[in-house]
């Protein structure tokens, strides 16, 4: 997320533009996938959960490209992580051992497609079952980043990142926590996968804004005293801002820290680490900036803070962060 300078709080909200009308194939395949949702979500998970992880893996020997791509981004990491003694037992061995490295790749597929069926089954979980399930790591932080915030106080910001069970976070957050939730989306053209996720998304308790003009409404949000969640570990509209992820540079998006800094609202990172078939561990990092920091350096602070993190939730489990789907190191951001 790229935003502009955001100044008073916009009266009207952008909406997201009215999904598109599906036609009589499309309306039928809707009507089946609702259908198997609701068979779904009555069946138990754990074993669902199982069978997404073995299509996933099944699936990375049919995706020869994809799998060539995160093959090299996690030796990346898992090299990293041995050089700067982060690596746990088998990253250490995926970084030494290719057959290692292989089985790695092949468990990155699994937790891809098990994020999917978490967001499918997500909505069935109470907040009371949330709250068995996820256990905290820090049990204090995460209780302060759900909490109300004091009257006349400016909102929070749960930043995410494509680690685990980004969903499930969004829904920990709307069914346990005591703040409205606001956040950015990407719009999906295709008729019928627009109309799942504006069903999935609605389930989730969000308010969805789009992209474009999201500065104002994250900004109204925080000003009502909300939270806003964004997704900050990939850029995705505008340049973003160079910084070493993992020992290179990549560009990460600036807009949650520029948030941050003009609105005065606190960060906390939030990731989901998936334990086991329907057991979730929650990691919480609050992200300031040093006191009286100008801007410009409170900015970048917040961001170098950021990739800290991020490194240190990613190396508990490598496999689990679907951003190594993508090409995240490059030679345009040498440049």
């Amino acid at each position: 997320m790229s935003l502009p300078e955001a100044g008073p709080a916009a009266e009207a909200q952008p909406s997201l533009p009215p999904s598109p009308p599906l036609n009589l194939a499309q309306r039928a395949a809707f009507r089946a996938l609702l259908a198997v949702l609701w068979t779904a979500r009555r069946l138990p998970d754990k074993p669902l959960y199982r069978i997404a992880f073995a299509v996933g893996a099944g699936l990375s020997l049919l995706m020869p490209a994809r799998r060539e791509q995160v093959r090299r981004n996690l030796e990346h990491v898992c090299r990293w992580l041995v050089d700067n003694d982060m690596a746990i037992p088998r990253v250490a061995a995926a970084a030494r051992d290719p057959r290692a490295l292989d089985r790695m790749a092949r468990t990155t597929f699994g937790h891809w497609v098990v994020t999917y069926v978490e967001a499918a089954l997500g909505p069935r979980y109470s907040g009371e079952e949330l709250r068995d399930r996820f256990v905290p790591s820090d049990p204090a932080a995460s209780a302060e980043a759900i909490s109300a915030r004091p009257p006349g106080e400016v909102g929070l910001i749960h930043m995410a990142m494509h680690f685990g069970s980004v969903d499930l976070s969004a829904l920990y957050g709307t069914r346990v926590g005591a703040l409205p939730v606001t956040g950015p989306m990407e719009f999906v053209e295709s008729p019928l996968a627009r109309a799942y996720f504006d069903r999935v998304r609605f389930e989730l308790g969000v308010t969805i804004v789009p992209l474009d003009g999201a500065a104002a409404s994250l900004t109204a949000a925080l000003d009502r005293g909300e939270a806003v969640g964004v997704v900050a570990d990939r850029n995705i509209v505008g340049s973003g801002v160079k910084v070493d992820l993992f020992g290179a540079p990549i560009r990460l998006p600036i807009g949650p820290a520029v948030l941050s800094v003009q609105t005065g609202a606190p960060i906390y990172l939030e990731a989901i680490e998936r334990t086991g078939p329907g057991e979730w561990l929650g990691h919480t990092v609050a992200i300031r900036p040093a006191p009286g920091t100008r801007r410009r350096e409170a900015t970048r602070s917040i961001i170098e803070q950021e990739a800290r993190a991020f490194e240190r939730i990613i190396a508990r489990a490598p496999e689990q962060w679907t951003t190594l789907f993508f090409p995240i190191w490059s030679d345009e951001d040498e440049t």
